[in-house]
């Protein structure tokens, strides 16, 4: 269900928990929307943006299953209660912003608003999918996180998306979420975004984006937990609609983007 990699030579990792592809028939039988709309919701292409630095043995955890399954970057508990069969306990979560609009952790709804299923989830499939996708995507993010801990006093993951551009207000490339300086050092911050606009790249810091549960729950700088969430305008580098890749693109974006985590990767170590 996922894949991971500990490398404790650098102190960073990479978390992909939106670029996952494998549908199982079980999950498209379910549906009423094709697999297309589905696909929609997707970060499509950023793990193969980072191949090229995968390829150095970082640490990394990423999801196979998509994102319209399990989104392991929500609460556990925003469940909306209304899409399953039997009664759950009322839990907070279920009345956050994303759980009212239909993208909780099990997601309702798709990119377009449309329901994905035509009947009610039993609590029983909620739990395994639970079990299944999101609690082993988290304890091995933990992990990670613990393993490097033990080396290096200051580690940095970054939990890499991609955004659609009808989100955004301007022509912003890049946008850096370190929920409002709370879970990264703005120092740290303050190279990601530097080496960024170096190529050229027009960069926004926490809007629209400011972060994730991810970076929410898990950024504590002064543990030396540093999580920055970077959003990638998908329009740099695919057509948004037909999800068609922009070959040429996608290789200038991917070389950057592979020689500016290289570089980071080596300043990192000067705040340890």
């Amino acid at each position: 269900m996922i894949e991971s990699s500990l490398n404790n030579q650098y102190p960073v990792i990479i978390s992909l928990p939106h670029s996952g592809t494998k549908y199982s028939k079980f999950f498209l039988n379910s549906t009423q929307i094709t697999k297309n709309e589905l696909q929609l919701s997707e970060d499509s292409y950023v793990d193969i943006l980072l191949l090229n630095f995968f390829k150095k043995n970082i640490s990394f955890v990423k999801t196979n299953f998509p994102r319209s399954y399990v989104d392991v970057n929500r609460h556990p508990f925003e469940i909306d209660p209304l899409m399953i069969s039997s009664k759950i306990p009322n839990f907070i979560n279920s009345k956050t912003s994303k759980t009212i609009s239909g993208i909780g952790v099990i997601p309702r709804v798709s990119i377009y608003g449309n329901e994905i299923y035509n009947h009610l989830l039993t609590r029983k499939e909620i739990i395994r999918r639970l079990l299944q996708c999101y609690f082993p995507y988290h304890k091995k993010l933990k992990f990670l996180i613990k393993s490097l801990k033990i080396k290096y006093t200051n580690i940095l993951v970054l939990d890499f998306h991609s955004m659609p551009s009808s989100s955004l207000v301007n022509d912003t490339d890049i946008v850096i979420g370190n929920n409002y300086n709370l879970s990264c050092m703005p120092a740290i911050t303050g190279l990601i975004k530097n080496y960024f606009k170096s190529y050229n790249y027009i960069i926004a810091e926490n809007n629209p984006y400011s972060g994730g549960f991810i970076t929410k729950s898990l950024g504590d700088p002064l543990k030396g937990v540093n999580v920055i969430q970077i959003e990638i305008n998908r329009s740099l580098y695919m057509n948004e609609k037909s999800l068609f890749k922009y070959k040429k693109n996608m290789n200038i974006l991917a070389n950057n983007i592979n020689l500016i985590l290289t570089k980071l990767t080596r300043d990192i170590n000067n705040f340890n």
